[in-house]
């Protein structure tokens, strides 16, 4: 055991649990579009989570103009797939998921709302309120993207998102007209 390596008298052992992995650090033009590609990839994690999801929503909602809104949407949501795999294409990379914890703490709150509340007008509302949630995230994304698509000089991705971020402003106008129908009469002294 002559040759055996001698630990290092000034190795210390907790230093392992300090290693920390190299962020990427964005700058320039080639940040900027790898900050949009990184984007993109969480978009389209986003889009086929909701996807995945929008079926539960459906058979968790009372109101007929709800679920036409989320059936509507669903579609739109396929349209926003394939407008980011074309982006993908366009930038000459490939179509990675890239895992978004924030849609699933949104979709948690829907599957939350579900299990407090009993089938009818309160859920729709608790359904309506997490929704309105997830849509204003995908519009301050897509309208952050097209703006950096747009400083890239990428007319053809700047068209996608913005085709993308009007759909989900219809789809966060028509929650929005469905939650407005939603009325309930409490008793006053009760609030």
């Amino acid at each position: 055991m002559e040759n055996a390596r001698k630990p290092d008298e000034n190795y210390d052992p907790s230093f392992e649990n300090e290693i920390k992995p190299v962020r990427i650090k964005y700058d320039g033009a080639t940040g900027l579009r790898d900050l949009l590609l990184d984007e993109i990839k969480s978009m389209y994690y986003i889009e086929k989570m909701l996807i995945k999801s929008f079926p539960k929503m459906i058979k968790h909602a009372c109101n007929y103009e709800l679920i036409e809104a989320i059936t509507i949407h669903a579609e739109d949501t396929k349209k926003q797939i394939v407008r980011l795999e074309e982006t993908f294409l366009t930038l000459e990379e490939p179509a990675i998921l890239h895992r978004s914890e924030a849609i699933e703490c949104m979709l948690q709150e829907i599957d939350d709302i579900v299990e407090v509340t009993k089938f009818g007008m309160v859920r729709d509302a608790g359904i309506i309120l997490a929704l309105q949630k997830i849509e204003h995230y995908e519009i301050a994304t897509y309208s952050i993207l097209s703006t950096y698509a747009e400083n890239l000089k990428a007319k053809n991705i700047q068209l996608l998102m913005d085709e993308s971020l009007n759909e989900e402003k219809v789809a966060e106008m028509r929650l929005a007209k469905i939650a407005n129908t939603i009325q309930f009469y409490a008793d006053e002294t009760r609030l």
